[in-house]
């Protein structure tokens, strides 16, 4: 059985008169519904005894006991353990995921940890039972002490390296040979990691390799995702990458770093068409102006059709540029084009595709819908329209078995091609529904279709069958159809089902790549209204336990609930609460201000302590964050990822870690700087200044996709240190790769340098820098050409407030980049026409009344 049928099942035992109440169920009873037990309602759970549990407990450590259900078992069993050993530990399987940190602490230090432990201790974390932040910290202290670590072993602790730091890499070992599945491993922890914990491993496993006698060459394709230009420059030339050719040219190369040695080997020789074909993957780091020498020789579309091949896809520059020599060339057959690159094209093009051809786009784009959620939404929907005439389906409105056969596709259907399916069918698939991602604008259609009269009616209406049917899909209605459910009927039980199931796919790999429902924080406070037992948010509410915390989650309680929660509640609750991001900051308040007696002094606070407190850490006063011993840089990497500082509280959490470590800004190295991440904007601007050039450039590749909450002259300090002499020089002598190496800090360049860029160095910038730049200052310094310059990707990127402040002739021209020449002219896929020269100032007027129409919408 699934998981929620054996919550069904469980629910409707519970209702039979015949099995009485839980406390007097007897051994042999409980023992056969055994496998329902993890799935009984809390508050029915908490209901049995220790003579009930005794009997089946080493079953129950080896079941899918949650937090709330585990703490209960261990609270009643085993209500003093302070004797626990290592043998003991073991038998408490799944168990031991809930002791506390103060009980972990206490066995961790008396008793010797087995690897065996380890991997229990891991699995806790990996299946999400624990928070891995504080505990990590605990368990990987210990085994750095007892053991000694591989940089293979690393792999294996995956899941406790939210506690890592530098003290437990300090004696990693690499081995001599490096085997496939070794390299794999690094490339996805390197990849995978919070930034400052690449910078972490990359440093140490950089000095393992100083002190091995390994050859640094075997191990750079393994490397590869957090090799910094910088360092790359300092291993490599253009002279050894075309001796070791063989070799570098099949390493899956960022677009920067192809980019860089291409540049390299541009420099050593006189490259040739035939010099590009034996580049491999560094091929993909040729300018579009060195690719266009070739443009009238007679092989060029094999050229093209080799580069357009190039495994890990192109940067978005140069895959506009294919584009463009595509479109010169009306008479090429497109339908030998790669699925992954075809997928991208523009919709005008893609009518010239044959139906073999968009199955293959269809069937890659099933494989990895991740990609395909990169795509702007009109190229989405106009693929959606394509797999409807690719597969056949003519009926209308659509049946189930449409629905099948469009799988994900389906909710990416125009308005209209939605509203036409079948309704018993889409009840019927529900379950499916709720497992794909919705794009934005299909929310408000989902909704209606839920609550049609031929579907499921009103939600006033609906019964807990009909709320447990549709699942996380009920955060598509509104705030006010949400309070309109019959709340008091579903119970505590239907809304923590429905809450986790939320929770379980914003966590899975699609579910962080799809759109964020809208107003989701409101709805869940709408949904959790009336299970308080509250007509009204009254101060008069009930207090929520830990049972309650862990079932919603700690920011959907107002703070003068969580202030009134009792000691014991908080403290079993204090490390699920602190990885709450969405907590604001009188919640965050409130939850400190009750716990600053359980963590007084706070000077004498253990580093797994102040890691278990989280987010909570952030409204410390200023003189406790700067009594506290924030030195570690496990600590210090955990500060540095939270966004919710005050400007004072940044600062005083900044003073407080380099007094305790007893250094100045200019002595910081790389892993420091990547460590102090959101906390480098505690910095005054002339401390900024004083910051190392050639480690602020390596810690750049790092910190390239984090949003600095600085103040504009704080990041413009930021990257006036890039462009000094040890940094990357000036700017005007920037590459393309650059401005991509440093991401979001781009952002920050002066006004005069930005408005200075020419089409290669605009062409670098990263979609997240673009959408961070102020929109004035975005409509001051990017003329109308710069606009045109953009990719697709950069130009979507431009937020609403960015496109209010351009001028006609700068919309124009980012329209003209979104939409790649073409003009929108109908919804189906088969209307639209295209406009690649733009000839008369009529078609440029339409274009324009288009976007505006659009972005109005």
């Amino acid at each position: 059985m699934k998981s929620l049928q054996k919550q069904a099942f469980a629910k409707r035992l519970l209702q039979s008169s015949v099995v009485g109440d839980v406390p007097s169920w007897p051994p042999y009873f409980l023992t056969s519904i055994l496998p329902l037990l993890p799935h009984l309602p809390v508050s029915h759970f908490q209901q049995l005894t220790s003579q009930q549990l005794s009997p089946v407990v080493e079953c129950l450590a080896n079941s899918s006991l949650d937090a709330t259900r585990g703490r209960h078992v261990l609270r009643t069993l085993f209500s003093k353990r302070k004797n626990l050993t290592s043998e003991t530990v073991m038998r408490l399987g799944i168990l031991i995921c809930y002791l506390n940190s103060e009980e972990l602490h206490r066995f961790l230090s008396t008793s010797s940890v087995s690897p065996a432990l380890w991997q229990q201790l891991a699995k806790c974390v990996t299946e999400g039972h624990v928070s891995g932040s504080g505990r990590a910290f605990q368990i990987l202290s210990k085994i750095a002490i007892e053991t000694n670590i591989s940089a293979n072993t690393l792999c294996r602790l995956r899941p406790l390296l939210s506690g890592l730091a530098p003290a437990f890499l300090r004696n990693l070992s690499v081995p001599d040979m490096m085997g496939t599945p070794d390299c794999q491993c690094w490339n996805s922890l390197l990849t995978e990691l919070w930034p400052a914990h690449r910078a972490m491993v990359y440093s140490a496993i950089q000095q393992a390799l100083e002190y091995s006698s390994a050859n640094i060459t075997q191990y750079l394709h393994c490397l590869l995702p957090v090799i910094s230009l910088k360092k790359l420059e300092m291993e490599l030339n253009g002279h050894t990458v075309i001796h070791h050719i063989s070799l570098y040219k099949n390493m899956p190369w960022s677009h920067q770093q192809a980019q860089l040695l291409f540049r390299m080997i541009q420099q050593m020789e006189n490259i040739t068409r035939e010099t590009v074909l034996r580049l491999g993957h560094i091929a993909s780091g040729i300018s579009c102006n060195r690719l266009r020498l070739w443009a009238n020789e007679s092989d060029f579309s094999e050229l093209l059709q080799f580069v357009m091949e190039l495994p890990g896809g192109l940067r978005p520059a140069l895959r506009k540029c294919v584009v463009e020599e595509i479109r010169k060339r009306p008479n090429m057959d497109l339908n030998s084009i790669n699925p992954s690159f075809a997928a991208g094209l523009p919709v005008v093009m893609m009518e010239r595709l044959s139906n073999t051809s968009l199955r293959a786009i269809l069937h890659h784009v099933r494989r990895h819908f991740i990609d395909f959620l990169k795509l702007p939404r009109h190229k989405q929907m106009a693929l959606a329209e394509k797999a409807i005439d690719v597969l056949g389906i003519s009926e209308d409105p659509l049946s189930g078995t449409s629905m099948d056969l469009l799988g994900p596709l389906l909710l990416f259907l125009d308005r209209d091609a939605l509203a036409q399916v079948d309704r018993e069918a889409l009840k019927l698939r529900l379950e499916d529904l709720r497992e794909y991602c919705m794009p934005f604008d299909s929310f408000r259609e989902m909704a209606a279709l839920l609550t049609e009269r031929s579907m499921l009616g009103q939600p006033k209406s609906w019964t807990v069958g009909d709320v447990e049917h549709v699942g996380r899909l009920v955060f598509t209605l509104s705030p006010q159809q949400i309070r309109s459910l019959p709340l008091d009927d579903l119970g505590k039980d239907t809304v923590e089902q429905i809450l986790q199931s939320q929770w379980h796919w914003k966590d899975s790999a699609l579910g962080k790549a799809c759109t964020e429902l809208k107003g989701l924080k409101d709805k869940i406070y709408s949904l959790i209204h009336k299970i308080v037992k509250g007509r009204r948010w009254t101060r008069r509410e009930p207090t929520p336990s830990c049972a309650d915390i862990r079932g919603t989650f700690p920011s959907a309680w107002r703070w003068y609930q969580l202030s009134r929660m009792k000691r014991r509640e908080l403290e079993d609750c204090v490390e699920f609460m602190g990885q709450d991001g969405s907590l604001d900051a009188e919640q965050r308040g409130v939850l400190w201000a009750e716990l600053r007696p359980l963590y007084k002094p706070v000077k004498t606070l253990r580093p797994e302590q102040l890691l278990e407190l989280g987010c909570i850490i952030t409204e410390m006063g200023e003189r406790e964050l700067q009594a506290a011993n924030l030195s570690d840089l496990a600590v210090v990497a955990y500060l540095g990822s939270f966004k919710e500082w005050s400007t004072k509280k940044m600062r005083a959490a900044l003073q407080g870690i380099l007094k305790r470590r007893k250094q100045k800004p200019e002595e910081l190295g790389v892993v420091e700087l990547v460590s102090l991440g959101y906390l480098l904007c505690g910095f005054s601007s002339s401390e900024i200044s004083r910051l190392d050039p050639s480690n602020l450039s390596e810690a750049a590749f790092f910190l390239r996709e984090t949003v600095l909450p600085c103040s504009e002259e704080q990041i413009a300090a930021l990257t006036a240190r890039l462009s000094s002499p040890l940094g990357f020089g000036p700017v005007s002598n920037w590459g393309s790769e650059v401005f991509t190496e440093i991401g979001t800090l781009a952002a920050g360049l002066d006004d005069m340098v930005l408005s200075a860029l020419i089409k290669e160095q605009m062409e670098g910038l990263t979609p997240a820098a673009i959408a961070l730049i102020p929109p004035r200052k975005m409509a001051v310094v990017f003329s109308a050409a710069q606009l045109s310059w953009l990719s697709a990707e950069q130009s979507w990127a431009v937020t609403e407030e960015q496109w209010e402040e351009l001028d006609s002739e700068q919309k124009q021209a980012l329209t003209m980049a979104q939409y790649e020449g073409e003009v929108m002219l109908g919804h189906r896929g088969r209307n639209w026409a295209p406009s690649v020269q733009l000839p008369d100032n009529f078609t440029a007027c339409v274009l324009f009344l288009l976007c505006i129409l659009w972005h109005l919408l």
